[in-house]
């Protein structure tokens, strides 16, 4: 029977051990919509303003290959016009990958998708190379949609470097955000960093694993 104990405990020491040195940890980055480029006036461009609730929300979360990406656009305060306003783009910087809308809600703009050649330069000099567009208002109030980027070196972390913001589109807003001559039909919406991924740490494990193998060595010097 002890030496059953012993093998179990060197067997789950090792394992544990193998897991801390070796794992991959799966993150998720959170980000709320609340800071909006003002276009109200022509000397305007590059004025932020903070709302006190959220236009939408963005997680970004690791999964086999790739990431998930998750959009949803509460029904909301904001100014707009008939029909309430609509998310017509979500922009990013990360590393290059496969695009795929994964849910029905929506639809992609044509053009969609990455591109390092002419990258998109938005406001305050944020620059974007990927380009998601939706089809013309169809990501309305009280909908989420979500997409998958898959790929080599694709990762939420990568999606979420410092000095990195996602960005979007809110379209069909109304008075006083439609600009110069009342021709603006959208606002740009920087994402705050919400919640950062609790990672585990692999030294945890590590010292899980020491214990397991200090738990095998005492059973086996008793068992001597």
């Amino acid at each position: 029977m002890i030496k059953l104990v012993r093998r179990t405990a060197v067997a789950a020491g090792i394992a544990a051990l193998s897991l801390a040195s070796s794992a991959s940890w799966a993150a998720s980055y959170s980000y709320d919509f609340k800071t909006f480029f003002d276009t109200s006036t022509a000397l305007d461009l590059l004025d932020t303003k903070t709302l006190s609730y959220s236009v939408a929300s963005l997680t970004i979360a690791d999964i086999t290959g790739g990431v998930q990406v998750t959009l949803t656009q509460p029904t909301n305060a904001f100014p707009s016009k008939t029909g309430g306003t609509f998310v017509e783009a979500l922009w990013l910087a990360g590393p290059n990958g496969t695009l795929k809308l994964t849910s029905s809600n929506t639809s992609l703009a044509f053009g969609s998708g990455y591109n390092w050649l002419l990258p998109q330069i938005k406001d305050a000099g944020y620059t974007y190379p990927w380009n998601i567009d939706f089809a013309s208002k169809t990501f309305a109030e009280g909908e989420t949609t979500t997409l998958t980027i898959t790929g080599s070196g694709v990762t939420a972390a990568a999606f979420s470097k410092a000095g990195t913001v996602p960005m979007i589109d809110l379209g069909n807003v109304a008075s006083p955000y439609t600009g110069l001559l009342g021709l603006n039909t959208s606002v740009h919406f920087i994402g705050a960093l919400a919640s950062t991924p609790a990672i585990p740490e692999p030294a945890t494990y590590a010292l899980m694993g020491l214990g397991l193998v200090g738990v095998a060595a005492v059973a086996r010097r008793r068992a001597a």
